[in-house]
């Protein structure tokens, strides 16, 4: 087994994608919280930081980053760009994933589920090599390349675990909750003021079927989808099923960040020869459609 995990890396083709696309989120993330620094991450601000372990462990306080917030910030900042243009390799995103364990301590009151899963997805990029594309310098041949093969695939199928994971504990926890086991959740969620993603959302909720198949649906695809993502010929169903559902919550529940990080981290159920199949296939299509509007 390990010796197939050292023959190549498994997630040379898309891992860069993500990696480019974790970086956007958090320079996103930045952009739109600016304005509410000083309520947030400074000296002043009236949240009070949840306690962090790893802070704990070397005994540093919290309030010391709060008192240094933009020197803090701005080395923060300058590592985003570090991951993005891969430099560093493993110790960029080494100090990126501890560096947004403080922000996310910070403005825990601002976080979502999102949030939780993209400091690890930061932390399986330690062992990931995604350098194959999109760095700045040429990423040198390793001398050890199947210790790096290793580490790379161990780090992708990390990821791949957490997300079943995720998926799991859920759809459990959805399967004890009463709205969810009557099969009514759906219902509660899209008459919710809250929710209100489109105008079809009040007569969706008037549709018994509607409400019945997308609540037992949404159980059904979180409870399987960690098992038969695996499977050869049932993997791009469920990924199909998995893009579907996490499309629909973004549009009709406006749970955008969350949603589209979800939809990213799928492309780590494919492996190099389909992504590339699928490139070409998608070429192949394009060609075919631009010859038939230029003739």
């Amino acid at each position: 087994m390990f010796k197939k995990l050292a023959s190549y890396n498994r997630f040379e083709y898309y891992s860069p994608y993500l990696r480019i696309f974790v970086c956007l989120y958090l320079l996103k993330d930045i952009v739109t919280m600016w304005e509410f620094n000083g309520i947030i991450y400074e000296s002043n601000s009236f949240l009070i930081p949840e306690i962090s372990p790893y802070l704990n462990f070397f005994s540093i306080d919290i309030l010391f980053f709060r008192e240094y917030f933009y020197v803090f910030y701005s080395i923060y900042i300058l590592l985003i760009f570090l991951f993005l243009f891969g430099i560093g390799k493993r110790i960029t995103p080494l100090l990126l994933f501890l560096s947004l364990g403080v922000i996310q301590t910070l403005s825990w009151l601002t976080l979502n589920g999102g949030d939780n899963i993209l400091k690890f997805i930061i932390l399986y990029f330690v062992f990931i090599d995604s350098y194959s594309k999109f760095s700045l310098f040429k990423n040198k041949k390793s001398k050890n390349k199947k210790l790096s093969n290793l580490l790379s695939n161990l780090g992708g199928y990390s990821l791949c675990f957490h997300f079943c994971l995720i998926y799991f504990i859920s759809a459990i926890h959805k399967i004890h909750a009463d709205v969810w086991f009557n099969g009514i959740a759906t219902y509660y969620i899209l008459a919710s003021e809250r929710f209100q993603g489109t105008f079809l959302n009040t007569s969706l909720v008037q549709n018994g079927f509607f409400v019945t198949i997308t609540t037992y649906g949404t159980i059904i695809i979180e409870l399987f989808f960690p098992f038969l993502v695996w499977n050869k010929n049932l993997k791009f169903y469920m990924l199909f099923l998995a893009f579907s559902l996490h499309l629909g919550i973004a549009i009709f529940m406006m749970l955008y960040d969350f949603q589209i990080l979800f939809i990213m981290i799928l492309g780590f159920f494919i492996s190099n020869e389909e992504w590339k199949q699928i490139m070409e296939k998608t070429k192949f299509l394009f060609a075919k459609v631009k010859t038939k509007f230029t003739n």
